[in-house]
């Protein structure tokens, strides 16, 4: 896994953030996202699953899968 350092409207699901969460869904908009803002479906240890609202252009450290 390789480290980075990304915003938050860029996260993608299977990221492992900075308190060791995963990353489920990001969505960037809709009726109850307010405008500069993304919510993200967090889950811990396969059981405990919340969503968090950062500005969009928050940096966020993450932990990401290498593509070849």
């Amino acid at each position: 896994m390789m480290k980075y350092k990304v915003q938050a409207m860029a996260l993608q699901p299977g990221d492992k953030v900075g308190s060791g969460e995963i990353v489920l869904q990001v969505w960037n908009a809709g009726i109850n996202i307010p405008a500069g803002k993304c919510q993200v479906l967090l889950e811990k240890d396969k059981t405990k699953c919340r969503t968090a609202i950062w500005g969009k252009y928050t940096m966020i450290n993450i932990e990401r899968e290498e593509t070849k």
